[in-house]
Protein backbone atom coordinates (compact mmCIF):
# COMPACT_ATOMS: atom_id res chain seq x y z
CA UNK A 1 0.00 0.00 0.00
CA UNK A 2 2.90 2.29 0.29
CA UNK A 3 4.58 1.68 -2.28
CA UNK A 4 1.35 2.97 -3.95
CA UNK A 5 1.13 5.98 -3.01
CA UNK A 6 4.86 7.32 -3.21
CA UNK A 7 4.31 10.15 -5.66
CA UNK A 8 5.80 9.69 -9.03
CA UNK A 9 7.66 13.07 -10.29
CA UNK A 10 7.67 14.41 -13.85
CA UNK A 11 9.31 17.22 -14.66
CA UNK A 12 6.97 18.89 -17.99
CA UNK A 13 10.24 20.67 -19.36
CA UNK A 14 12.70 17.65 -19.32
CA UNK A 15 9.87 15.02 -20.18
CA UNK A 16 7.69 16.38 -22.38
CA UNK A 17 9.87 18.59 -24.15
CA UNK A 18 12.95 17.11 -23.87
CA UNK A 19 12.46 13.25 -24.11
CA UNK A 20 8.37 12.86 -25.48
CA UNK A 21 7.64 11.18 -22.72
CA UNK A 22 3.74 10.61 -22.26
CA UNK A 23 1.80 12.60 -19.57
CA UNK A 24 0.90 11.10 -16.76
CA UNK A 25 -2.73 10.97 -15.81
CA UNK A 26 -3.62 14.11 -18.26
CA UNK A 27 -5.12 12.38 -21.45
CA UNK A 28 -4.92 16.05 -23.29
CA UNK A 29 -2.91 18.90 -22.38
CA UNK A 30 -4.11 22.11 -24.68
CA UNK A 31 -2.50 25.33 -25.28
CA UNK A 32 -5.20 28.25 -24.20
CA UNK A 33 -3.64 31.06 -26.10
CA UNK A 34 -3.43 29.37 -29.08
CA UNK A 35 -6.11 26.48 -28.55
CA UNK A 36 -4.11 23.98 -30.17
CA UNK A 37 -3.40 20.27 -28.36
CA UNK A 38 -0.21 19.59 -27.32
CA UNK A 39 -0.67 16.32 -26.38
CA UNK A 40 -3.25 13.88 -26.75
CA UNK A 41 -2.67 10.45 -25.30
CA UNK A 42 -4.99 8.91 -27.60
CA UNK A 43 -3.15 5.06 -28.86
CA UNK A 44 -0.18 5.71 -25.83
CA UNK A 45 -0.03 3.40 -22.61
CA UNK A 46 1.13 4.57 -19.59
CA UNK A 47 2.53 1.80 -17.61
CA UNK A 48 2.26 3.56 -14.12
CA UNK A 49 -0.15 2.35 -11.38
CA UNK A 50 0.91 4.68 -8.67
CA UNK A 51 -2.01 6.52 -6.89
CA UNK A 52 -0.11 9.86 -6.67
CA UNK A 53 1.84 12.47 -9.13
CA UNK A 54 3.79 15.44 -8.68
CA UNK A 55 4.32 17.43 -12.39
CA UNK A 56 6.71 20.36 -12.20
CA UNK A 57 7.84 22.83 -14.40
CA UNK A 58 4.06 23.01 -15.78
CA UNK A 59 3.01 26.40 -17.58
CA UNK A 60 -0.15 28.18 -16.73
CA UNK A 61 -1.23 28.54 -20.17
CA UNK A 62 -1.51 24.95 -20.65
CA UNK A 63 -4.27 22.95 -19.51
CA UNK A 64 -4.51 19.36 -18.38
CA UNK A 65 -7.65 17.22 -18.82
CA UNK A 66 -8.16 13.77 -16.31
CA UNK A 67 -10.68 11.38 -17.55
CA UNK A 68 -9.97 8.74 -15.09
CA UNK A 69 -12.64 9.13 -12.15
CA UNK A 70 -12.35 9.95 -8.86
CA UNK A 71 -8.78 11.89 -9.92
CA UNK A 72 -8.45 15.31 -8.62
CA UNK A 73 -5.57 18.07 -9.36
CA UNK A 74 -4.22 20.82 -7.46
CA UNK A 75 -2.33 23.77 -8.85
CA UNK A 76 0.11 25.46 -7.10
CA UNK A 77 2.38 29.07 -8.80
CA UNK A 78 6.33 28.77 -8.70
CA UNK A 79 8.17 30.76 -10.78
CA UNK A 80 7.43 33.13 -13.39
CA UNK A 81 7.84 32.45 -16.90
CA UNK A 82 7.32 35.42 -19.89
CA UNK A 83 5.65 34.90 -23.22
CA UNK A 84 5.92 36.82 -26.49
CA UNK A 85 2.68 36.46 -29.53
CA UNK A 86 4.16 36.98 -32.73
CA UNK A 87 0.76 36.49 -34.12
CA UNK A 88 0.35 39.92 -32.66
CA UNK A 89 2.44 41.74 -34.93
CA UNK A 90 3.17 41.37 -38.65
CA UNK A 91 6.65 41.30 -38.84
CA UNK A 92 9.96 42.24 -37.19
CA UNK A 93 9.76 45.53 -38.11
CA UNK A 94 6.37 46.29 -36.52
CA UNK A 95 7.84 44.17 -33.46
CA UNK A 96 10.23 46.51 -32.66
CA UNK A 97 8.42 49.53 -33.58
CA UNK A 98 5.31 48.70 -31.19
CA UNK A 99 7.99 47.58 -28.29
CA UNK A 100 10.46 50.55 -28.25
CA UNK A 101 10.44 53.95 -28.96
CA UNK A 102 14.10 53.88 -31.27
CA UNK A 103 13.73 50.83 -33.09
CA UNK A 104 16.07 51.74 -35.81
CA UNK A 105 19.28 51.64 -33.46
CA UNK A 106 18.47 47.28 -33.69
CA UNK A 107 18.93 47.62 -37.21
CA UNK A 108 22.22 49.77 -36.77
CA UNK A 109 23.43 46.93 -34.57
CA UNK A 110 23.03 44.01 -37.43
CA UNK A 111 24.17 46.78 -39.87
CA UNK A 112 27.48 47.13 -38.35
CA UNK A 113 28.09 43.48 -37.37
CA UNK A 114 27.27 42.71 -41.11
CA UNK A 115 29.59 46.11 -42.61
CA UNK A 116 32.48 44.57 -40.25
CA UNK A 117 32.40 41.17 -40.63
CA UNK A 118 31.38 38.75 -43.67
CA UNK A 119 27.95 36.95 -41.69
CA UNK A 120 25.61 34.46 -42.61
CA UNK A 121 23.28 32.70 -40.50
CA UNK A 122 21.67 30.01 -40.00
CA UNK A 123 18.66 27.54 -38.70
CA UNK A 124 19.10 24.21 -38.44
CA UNK A 125 15.39 22.73 -38.61
CA UNK A 126 14.25 19.37 -40.17
CA UNK A 127 17.69 18.07 -40.94
CA UNK A 128 21.57 18.52 -39.78
CA UNK A 129 24.14 15.93 -40.22
CA UNK A 130 25.56 14.41 -37.30
CA UNK A 131 29.01 14.98 -37.99
CA UNK A 132 28.07 18.91 -38.00
CA UNK A 133 25.57 18.59 -35.36
CA UNK A 134 28.67 17.31 -32.71
CA UNK A 135 30.90 20.22 -34.15
CA UNK A 136 28.26 23.21 -33.56
CA UNK A 137 27.98 21.76 -29.98
CA UNK A 138 31.34 21.32 -29.12
CA UNK A 139 31.46 24.93 -30.16
CA UNK A 140 28.37 25.94 -28.60
CA UNK A 141 29.89 24.02 -25.10
CA UNK A 142 33.37 26.00 -25.06
CA UNK A 143 31.37 29.54 -26.19
CA UNK A 144 29.27 28.83 -23.34
CA UNK A 145 31.74 28.01 -20.64
CA UNK A 146 34.49 30.76 -21.81
CA UNK A 147 31.46 33.29 -21.37
CA UNK A 148 30.65 31.94 -18.03
CA UNK A 149 34.24 31.44 -16.78
CA UNK A 150 34.89 36.04 -17.90
CA UNK A 151 31.43 36.39 -15.49
CA UNK A 152 32.60 33.82 -12.74
CA UNK A 153 29.20 32.98 -12.59
CA UNK A 154 28.15 29.15 -12.56
CA UNK A 155 26.04 28.11 -15.37
CA UNK A 156 23.24 25.30 -14.92
CA UNK A 157 23.02 24.40 -18.24
CA UNK A 158 26.31 23.10 -18.36
CA UNK A 159 25.68 21.00 -15.78
CA UNK A 160 23.05 19.06 -18.13
CA UNK A 161 25.28 19.19 -21.66
CA UNK A 162 25.32 15.80 -21.89
CA UNK A 163 21.55 15.50 -21.97
CA UNK A 164 21.25 18.43 -24.42
CA UNK A 165 23.59 17.16 -26.77
CA UNK A 166 22.01 13.46 -26.43
CA UNK A 167 18.21 15.11 -27.28
CA UNK A 168 18.82 17.71 -29.56
CA UNK A 169 19.80 16.05 -32.33
CA UNK A 170 16.76 13.78 -32.82
CA UNK A 171 14.83 16.75 -32.16
CA UNK A 172 16.25 19.05 -34.53
CA UNK A 173 16.12 16.40 -37.30
CA UNK A 174 12.64 15.45 -36.61
CA UNK A 175 11.46 19.59 -36.63
CA UNK A 176 10.99 19.34 -32.76
CA UNK A 177 13.66 21.82 -32.28
CA UNK A 178 15.75 24.77 -34.17
CA UNK A 179 19.04 25.64 -33.83
CA UNK A 180 19.67 29.31 -34.30
CA UNK A 181 23.56 29.92 -35.73
CA UNK A 182 25.31 32.95 -36.82
CA UNK A 183 28.58 32.26 -38.77
CA UNK A 184 31.50 34.63 -39.24
CA UNK A 185 33.67 33.55 -42.48
CA UNK A 186 31.78 29.66 -41.84
CA UNK A 187 32.95 30.47 -37.44
CA UNK A 188 30.37 30.26 -35.01
CA UNK A 189 29.64 33.38 -33.39
CA UNK A 190 26.48 32.68 -31.29
CA UNK A 191 24.23 30.15 -30.76
CA UNK A 192 20.08 29.91 -29.43
CA UNK A 193 18.76 26.61 -29.67
CA UNK A 194 15.16 26.56 -28.79
CA UNK A 195 12.26 23.46 -28.54
CA UNK A 196 9.02 23.31 -30.56
CA UNK A 197 5.64 22.24 -29.80
CA UNK A 198 2.43 22.78 -32.26
CA UNK A 199 3.28 25.82 -33.02
CA UNK A 200 4.90 27.03 -29.38
CA UNK A 201 8.84 27.49 -29.65
CA UNK A 202 10.83 27.63 -26.27
CA UNK A 203 13.55 29.58 -25.70
CA UNK A 204 15.73 27.13 -24.68
CA UNK A 205 20.05 27.83 -24.04
CA UNK A 206 22.09 30.48 -25.57
CA UNK A 207 25.44 31.73 -26.22
CA UNK A 208 27.36 34.06 -27.70
CA UNK A 209 31.22 34.84 -28.75
CA UNK A 210 31.92 37.46 -26.09
CA UNK A 211 34.70 38.55 -28.41
CA UNK A 212 31.81 40.18 -30.23
CA UNK A 213 30.05 41.44 -27.14
CA UNK A 214 30.00 45.14 -28.38
CA UNK A 215 28.08 44.47 -31.78
CA UNK A 216 24.85 43.01 -29.22
CA UNK A 217 24.83 39.79 -30.91
CA UNK A 218 22.99 38.57 -28.48
CA UNK A 219 19.86 40.47 -29.11
CA UNK A 220 20.97 40.01 -33.09
CA UNK A 221 20.60 36.51 -32.76
CA UNK A 222 17.03 36.80 -30.92
CA UNK A 223 15.50 38.82 -33.93
CA UNK A 224 16.73 36.14 -36.18
CA UNK A 225 14.57 33.96 -34.73
CA UNK A 226 11.52 36.11 -34.21
CA UNK A 227 12.25 36.54 -38.53
CA UNK A 228 11.76 33.05 -38.38
CA UNK A 229 8.40 32.30 -36.16
CA UNK A 230 6.82 34.85 -38.55
CA UNK A 231 7.97 32.52 -41.66
CA UNK A 232 6.64 29.58 -39.80
CA UNK A 233 3.43 31.03 -38.25
CA UNK A 234 4.66 30.67 -34.67
CA UNK A 235 2.16 31.52 -32.17
CA UNK A 236 3.51 31.49 -29.06
CA UNK A 237 7.52 32.07 -27.99
CA UNK A 238 8.26 31.11 -24.35
CA UNK A 239 10.78 32.56 -23.23
CA UNK A 240 10.75 29.84 -20.26
CA UNK A 241 11.74 31.05 -16.46
CA UNK A 242 13.49 34.52 -15.33
CA UNK A 243 12.44 37.90 -14.45
CA UNK A 244 15.09 40.02 -16.17
CA UNK A 245 14.93 43.82 -17.12
CA UNK A 246 15.97 42.53 -20.47
CA UNK A 247 12.80 40.36 -20.90
CA UNK A 248 10.40 43.02 -19.53
CA UNK A 249 11.00 45.10 -22.45
CA UNK A 250 10.44 41.71 -25.05
CA UNK A 251 7.47 40.28 -23.85
CA UNK A 252 3.82 40.75 -24.49
CA UNK A 253 2.38 38.70 -21.00
CA UNK A 254 3.82 36.36 -17.94
CA UNK A 255 2.92 33.61 -16.70
CA UNK A 256 3.58 31.13 -13.68
CA UNK A 257 4.97 28.19 -13.56
CA UNK A 258 3.18 25.27 -11.95
CA UNK A 259 3.45 22.29 -9.64
CA UNK A 260 0.72 20.00 -10.16
CA UNK A 261 -0.14 17.60 -7.69
CA UNK A 262 -2.42 14.73 -9.49
CA UNK A 263 -4.20 12.05 -6.77
CA UNK A 264 -6.74 9.27 -6.43
CA UNK A 265 -9.49 10.83 -4.09
CA UNK A 266 -10.30 7.08 -3.56
CA UNK A 267 -6.94 6.35 -1.91
CA UNK A 268 -7.37 7.78 1.36
CA UNK A 269 -3.52 7.47 1.81
CA UNK A 270 -2.76 9.28 -0.91
CA UNK A 271 -5.08 12.21 -0.54
CA UNK A 272 -3.63 12.69 3.08
CA UNK A 273 -0.13 12.46 1.51
CA UNK A 274 -1.03 14.95 -1.38
CA UNK A 275 -2.76 17.45 1.10
CA UNK A 276 0.43 17.46 2.67
CA UNK A 277 2.53 18.34 -0.50
CA UNK A 278 0.30 20.74 -1.15
CA UNK A 279 0.65 22.42 2.24
CA UNK A 280 4.54 22.15 2.08
CA UNK A 281 5.01 23.38 -1.27
CA UNK A 282 2.62 26.80 -0.90
CA UNK A 283 4.42 27.26 2.28
CA UNK A 284 8.05 27.29 0.35
CA UNK A 285 7.25 29.25 -2.57
CA UNK A 286 5.17 31.91 -0.42
CA UNK A 287 8.54 32.11 1.79
CA UNK A 288 10.48 32.36 -1.49
CA UNK A 289 7.78 35.41 -2.57
CA UNK A 290 8.94 37.06 0.84
CA UNK A 291 12.44 36.74 0.88
CA UNK A 292 12.51 38.11 -2.65
CA UNK A 293 10.21 41.24 -1.54
CA UNK A 294 13.11 41.81 1.13
CA UNK A 295 15.90 40.98 -1.85
CA UNK A 296 17.36 38.15 0.32
CA UNK A 297 18.16 36.11 -3.00
CA UNK A 298 19.67 39.24 -4.55
CA UNK A 299 21.91 38.63 -1.66
CA UNK A 300 21.98 35.35 -1.89
CA UNK A 301 23.26 34.99 -5.38
CA UNK A 302 25.82 37.74 -5.44
CA UNK A 303 27.23 35.51 -1.91
CA UNK A 304 27.70 32.68 -4.17
CA UNK A 305 28.72 34.35 -7.13
CA UNK A 306 31.51 36.08 -4.86
CA UNK A 307 32.48 32.46 -3.15
CA UNK A 308 32.85 31.20 -7.14
CA UNK A 309 34.73 34.40 -8.19
CA UNK A 310 37.42 33.44 -5.61
CA UNK A 311 37.47 30.03 -6.82
CA UNK A 312 38.51 31.22 -10.24
CA UNK A 313 41.90 32.79 -10.93
CA UNK A 314 41.64 36.36 -12.53
CA UNK A 315 44.01 36.27 -15.24
CA UNK A 316 41.95 39.81 -16.93
CA UNK A 317 44.62 42.12 -18.00
CA UNK A 318 44.16 45.98 -18.07
CA UNK A 319 44.25 47.49 -21.83
CA UNK A 320 44.91 51.33 -22.28
CA UNK A 321 43.90 52.53 -25.83
CA UNK A 322 45.38 55.30 -27.69
CA UNK A 323 43.27 56.82 -30.78
CA UNK A 324 44.47 58.51 -33.65
CA UNK A 325 47.86 57.91 -33.11
CA UNK A 326 51.25 58.03 -35.58
CA UNK A 327 51.75 54.79 -36.61
CA UNK A 328 55.69 53.30 -36.30
CA UNK A 329 58.48 52.72 -38.46
CA UNK A 330 57.47 49.17 -40.43
CA UNK A 331 61.17 47.70 -38.86
CA UNK A 332 59.93 48.21 -35.30
CA UNK A 333 56.48 46.02 -36.01
CA UNK A 334 55.70 42.19 -36.01
CA UNK A 335 52.50 42.28 -38.38
CA UNK A 336 50.14 39.77 -36.11
CA UNK A 337 47.85 37.07 -38.14
CA UNK A 338 44.65 37.13 -35.58
CA UNK A 339 44.03 33.63 -36.48
CA UNK A 340 46.66 32.59 -33.81
CA UNK A 341 45.31 30.66 -30.64
CA UNK A 342 48.22 32.11 -28.98
CA UNK A 343 46.62 36.07 -29.52
CA UNK A 344 43.61 35.27 -29.47
CA UNK A 345 43.18 37.97 -26.90
CA UNK A 346 43.31 40.79 -29.37
CA UNK A 347 40.19 39.70 -31.24
CA UNK A 348 38.18 41.61 -28.20
CA UNK A 349 39.99 44.96 -28.42
CA UNK A 350 40.09 44.67 -32.55
CA UNK A 351 36.69 44.13 -32.61
CA UNK A 352 35.79 46.98 -30.58
CA UNK A 353 38.32 48.81 -32.96
CA UNK A 354 36.25 47.53 -35.46
CA UNK A 355 32.66 48.52 -33.80
CA UNK A 356 33.26 52.12 -33.33
CA UNK A 357 35.37 52.76 -36.31
CA UNK A 358 33.13 51.19 -38.93
CA UNK A 359 36.17 49.10 -40.32
CA UNK A 360 35.92 45.91 -42.19
CA UNK A 361 38.01 43.27 -40.87
CA UNK A 362 39.66 42.48 -43.92
CA UNK A 363 40.70 45.90 -44.71
CA UNK A 364 42.93 46.46 -41.04
CA UNK A 365 46.04 45.14 -40.07
CA UNK A 366 47.27 44.39 -36.81
CA UNK A 367 51.60 44.93 -35.73
CA UNK A 368 53.03 44.15 -32.31
CA UNK A 369 55.91 46.75 -31.16
CA UNK A 370 59.40 44.52 -31.16
CA UNK A 371 60.86 46.84 -28.09
CA UNK A 372 57.12 46.41 -26.39
CA UNK A 373 55.76 42.96 -26.41
CA UNK A 374 52.75 44.25 -24.47
CA UNK A 375 51.93 47.34 -26.62
CA UNK A 376 49.50 46.34 -30.03
CA UNK A 377 48.92 48.34 -32.84
CA UNK A 378 46.05 48.58 -35.12
CA UNK A 379 45.64 49.89 -38.55
CA UNK A 380 42.73 50.76 -40.06
CA UNK A 381 41.58 53.15 -43.12
CA UNK A 382 40.27 56.33 -40.76
CA UNK A 383 42.18 55.28 -37.49
CA UNK A 384 45.72 54.33 -35.98
CA UNK A 385 45.00 52.84 -32.28
CA UNK A 386 47.61 51.46 -29.55
CA UNK A 387 46.53 49.10 -27.24
CA UNK A 388 48.87 48.26 -24.25
CA UNK A 389 47.83 45.42 -22.03
CA UNK A 390 49.43 46.31 -18.47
Amino acid sequence: MLKKVKPEYYNVLNAFLERERPFPIYNKVVNNFSGNTIYNSKGLKNESKSNLYCLYDFPSYLKGYITKKDWKSKHINTFKGSLIFPENYTDTQNYLKTKFKTPKRFRLYQNKLEACFNIEYKCYYGHISKENYDYLFDTFQKMLQKRFLEKKIENHDLFRWEIYHEIAYPLINSKKAALFVIYNDNKPISFYLNLLRNKTIYGYVKSYDIDYSKFSIGFINFLQQLRWCFENSIEVYDLLKGNYPYKNKLIDAEFYYQKHVIYNSKSLLATIIAHIIIFKTHIFYKTINILKKLNVDIMYHKFLDFLYKNKVEDDSQNIIVTNNVQMVLDKQLIKIDLNDDSLSFLKRPVYTFLYHNKEQLSTIEVFQLKNKLNTYMIKGEKNVQKITFQ
